[in-house]
């Protein structure tokens, strides 16, 4: 069996032309996918490259910028380095395709993002909240999202030590 080549900045630009570019951003690193690509994107990275394993995917809210991310962790079982590839969407209405086709174990995973964040996967075969109970209203990982009747000037005081001294027990 032959080990699969490692991706280049050039390998997996020139094989999804403007739809794959490498995520240049200060702090970050990986491959941003256009939403329209991602799931032939993902058959790509595991049928050709090898990227077997999708250990993990998240959500992100970017509120100032008005959009939303959705980060994938994909590895090689049989060793090798980690790929990291994004999607980014709008935040009004965050709708990604489901990669349950290509790694099962998305399922559970892409059903949190939507429970928490509301990014929503299409063609996902299960999209249904997973952590918070049916009937709760919003998402609570948004970052526009207020707990109902949470009270935001609880304490009577604007400082718990306004001489600058602290204690590391109560008295």
């Amino acid at each position: 069996m032959t080990t699969p080549a490692q991706p280049s900045t050039l390998d997996l630009a020139a094989r999804f032309p403007g739809s794959v570019t490498p995520d240049e951003r200060q702090g970050y690193s990986g491959w941003i996918v256009s939403a329209d690509k991602l799931v032939e994107f993902a058959t790509f990275l595991r049928d050709e490259l090898g990227y077997d394993y999708l250990s993990s995917l998240t959500g992100v809210d970017y509120l100032p910028e008005g959009k939303m991310e959705v980060v994938y962790h994909a590895y090689k079982t049989t060793g090798g380095p980690a790929l990291v590839f994004k999607v980014q969407v709008p935040r009004e209405n965050p709708e990604v395709p489901s990669l349950t086709s290509v790694y099962a174990g998305a399922e559970f995973q892409e059903r949190e993002a939507w429970d928490l964040l509301g990014i929503k996967f299409t063609n996902h075969p299960d999209l249904r909240r997973i952590l918070m109970w049916e009937g709760f209203e919003g998402h609570p990982l948004r970052k526009d999202w207020h707990e109902p009747f949470y009270e935001a000037d609880t304490k009577p005081f604007k400082s718990r030590w306004p001489n600058g001294k602290y204690t590391t027990a109560e008295k």
